[in-house]
């Protein structure tokens, strides 16, 4: 045991020597620190969080999965369709499938590449059960394929011996050529590193962002490019800016409309968000500048698109695709006040068909906070925030569970209520029996006495104008009648 805490000391004293010399700032390790909580004041804000967050609350942090850090940072995250499963992409090549509530290692889908690739974009198929397909730097488009592993979500497995312990350390690669992996297979191949990915809502076509600034739409049947969007950038001193419809930058970001299977939004180096239509002859339909996209860090749902850039303040905008403007600039109203900045690299919504069908929620994180936000997008405020060390690249949710990931060599596991919703839902529950499609807000037994007595509470759950906003934008959509008619003609 002397033996061992010797160890972790001049291991400890290690890392903190090198970033004294590096000059950069300090990293937060919870593993290394020995004394309380409470006497530590470079993370004092640690307590304040969890406080103002997480006591007192269903809001907790499930689990934290320390792997070998030869393994890379975690570039890329999905859920499976149903949440048993999490499918993670390193910096160094590897895709493992992990468990959906523990983060324990099942298996390894594809072993390390050398030299090391990043995988940046992991896409589950719509219509193929145990499939995935993953974007990597080395220009190809792989098709995994995900071994059918029976996991209990509600007695989750404290360790699986499938995990082949061989394949996760880089030394092996050193003397020879690393085997072929019989989960993944490549599908699509360029030479120009592929950094985002996206599949249509109906599986016909896989689209993929290249770091040449092209955007290529190919169908998956024949796996052959049918449009590509791309201009060279000696052709762009001749164009106007108003009239340049292609990125010039490295397309970084990538996401396909979960009900319309003919639209996607793309993010660049260029500093612009782009809305594409491909049954346009032209492709891009809108384009949002000002938004510096540095990461996966835009998601859609509905008619509206988030964003998030890399800057100190007011990186996080909400974009209405119906009206072709920026809906709001989400200027946080409860972060602390010894935060540097924002400066995002992931952003999505929070992805719950029972809570946020309208998009309420938000789930940020980067470089900045060193904590993973989630921020009600109505209120401009943050309804839980999770630390994080390092810095946050990738972000997934399924449900009540959010997994996160990035530089450090942590997997975060973390469970998120709607405390607003959840009375609501319980009560319901407790009185009678209700559809999704006949929910109704107040009882039909309460007279209309009750409720003139209490109208400040019916109006704020009742009459509220954003979510009004939204809903009649859902329907009156002047964009896509637009778009039909032009196609038909």
């Amino acid at each position: 045991m002397d033996i061992y805490n010797e160890i972790i000391a001049e291991y400890t004293k290690n890392i903190y020597s090198y970033y004294e010399n590096e000059e950069s700032p300090k990293i937060w390790y919870p593993m290394f620190y020995q004394g309380p909580k409470e006497e530590h004041n470079r993370f004092a804000w640690m307590k304040e969080n969890s406080d103002r967050f997480l006591k007192g609350t269903r809001n907790e942090i499930l689990f934290n999965r320390w792997y070998c850090s030869e393994l890379g940072a975690i570039t890329a995250l999905t859920y499976s369709p149903n949440g048993g499963h999490i499918i993670v992409g390193h910096a160094s090549g590897m895709v493992q499938m992990r468990h959906g509530t523990t983060g324990v290692v099942l298996c390894t889908l594809r072993n390390i590449q050398f030299p090391p690739r990043p995988i940046y974009a992991i896409e589950y198929s719509r219509l193929e059960e145990r499939v995935c397909y993953a974007a990597c730097s080395d220009g190809a488009i792989y098709r995994i394929e995900i071994p059918n592993i029976a996991t209990s979500v509600e007695d989750p497995p404290g360790y699986c011996i499938r995990a082949d312990p061989a394949l996760e350390c880089l030394n092996t690669q050193f003397y020879g050529s690393p085997g072929i992996s019989s989960a993944s297979t490549p599908l699509i191949t360029q030479r120009s590193p592929a950094l985002s990915l996206g599949i249509s809502a109906d599986q016909a076509k896989i689209i993929v962002g290249y770091a040449d600034a092209s955007i290529k739409v190919y169908d998956m049947e024949t796996l052959e490019a049918d449009l590509t969007y791309k201009v060279h950038k000696l052709r762009l001193q001749f164009i106007p800016k108003k009239l340049q419809r292609m990125h010039f930058g490295q397309v970084c970001a990538l996401r396909c409309h979960d009900q319309k299977p003919f639209l996607f939004a793309s993010g660049a180096w260029d500093k612009t968000l782009r809305i594409w239509d491909i049954r346009c002859n032209v492709g891009c339909i809108m384009t949002f500048e000002g938004v510096n996209i540095c990461g996966d860090s835009i998601d859609l749902n509905r008619d509206f698109c988030i964003s998030g850039s890399w800057q100190p303040t007011e990186a996080l905008s909400v974009w209405d695709l119906t009206a072709k403007k920026r809906l709001s600039t989400i200027r946080v109203q409860n972060r602390r006040p010894d935060v540097d900045g924002e400066y995002i690299y992931g952003c999505r919504y929070w992805r719950s068909s029972k809570y946020n069908r309208k998009g309420k929620y938000g789930i940020i994180g980067g470089s900045g906070t060193n904590c993973v936000e989630v921020i009600n997008l109505h209120n401009r405020y943050i309804t839980c925030s999770y630390p994080c060390p390092g810095t946050v690249l990738a972000i997934t949710s399924h449900d009540e569970r959010i997994a996160f990931g990035g530089t450090a060599p942590l997997l975060n596991i973390v469970s998120f209520h709607d405390p607003k919703h959840e009375k609501y839902k319980i009560k319901e529950e407790e009185q009678f029996e209700f559809t999704m499609k006949d929910v109704t807000w107040f009882d039909e037994d309460q007279s209309t006495e009750e409720v003139v007595e209490h109208p400040p509470k019916s109006t704020h759950s009742v009459n509220c104008p954003v979510v009004s906003k939204m809903s009649t934008h859902s329907v009156n959509c002047p964009v896509v009648s637009k778009m039909s008619t032009k196609s038909v003609t």
